[in-house]
């Protein structure tokens, strides 16, 4: 894992939402802060892209208050992509307005939830 000092980092930000990307390193890390809904999922859709040499990527969604199906359908897409390609995915939350929707829709084999990054680094340490 790269440390957080060496990664190269974008930011960008809209009204009640905002993304940090640092996406060059594997795994690419998102950080996703505030409210996605449909207005935001397509600007999203077009942030949440991984370097070329990402092959796993991490979105950091612990202080999302609120994610609505759309932005989840972005996430699924990303994830999918990924796993097509070999690749692995994840989610890191401890906000219910997150995991609760993955956990009803039973996405969780495609978009696993762990509480910390720690967590998705040993998860995929054992695998």
């Amino acid at each position: 894992m790269t440390s957080d000092a060496a990664r190269p980092r974008q930011r960008f930000s809209g009204a009640g939402w905002s993304l940090e990307a640092d996406g060059a390193g594997d795994p690419a890390v998102f950080t996703l802060r505030g409210e996605f809904d449909f207005a935001v999922s397509p600007k999203l859709a077009g942030l949440l892209t991984p370097g070329d040499a990402a092959t796993r990527v991490v979105v950091d969604m612990t202080e999302v208050g609120y994610c609505d199906s759309s932005c989840l359908q972005v996430l699924l897409r990303l994830a999918r992509r990924l796993h097509a390609a070999g690749g692995r995915f994840a989610v890191v939350t401890t906000s219910y307005a997150v995991s609760r929707p993955i956990t009803l829709l039973g996405l969780g084999d495609v978009m696993p939830v762990h509480p910390a990054l720690e967590a998705v680094e040993t998860s995929w340490g054992a695998a």
